[in-house]
């Protein structure tokens, strides 16, 4: 029993570095478009932070996804724990902008 669970850690951590890579790419493909109530075309500082943060979250995602495949508990709770931040904190730094 305790070989199924084991198994299922890697696969939950790819889907999770799938999520923030879709954040990051959403956030770096958005820079000069219009979303939500966020209006980057008016706002240098905006444009420029989402292209920085959609870059970084696309890092941390390949990191979590690294850390995922290797199945090393540090790794895997190192990547959790960055990921978890870094999503955190660009979803609190975008409330500025509102």
């Amino acid at each position: 029993m305790k070989v199924g669970y084991f198994m299922l850690i890697p696969g939950l951590m790819v889907i999770f570095s799938l999520i923030i890579f879709y954040i990051g790419n959403y956030l770096y493909r958005h820079q000069h478009r219009d979303f939500m109530l966020f209006k980057p075309t008016s706002n240098s500082l905006l444009s420029s932070s989402l292209r920085i943060i959609g870059i970084l979250l696309m890092i941390v995602s390949m990191l979590t996804l690294i850390a995922g495949i290797s199945s090393s508990t540090p790794l895997i709770v190192a990547g959790l724990v960055l990921g978890i931040v870094s999503t955190t904190g660009t979803l609190l730094f975008l409330l500025k902008f509102l």
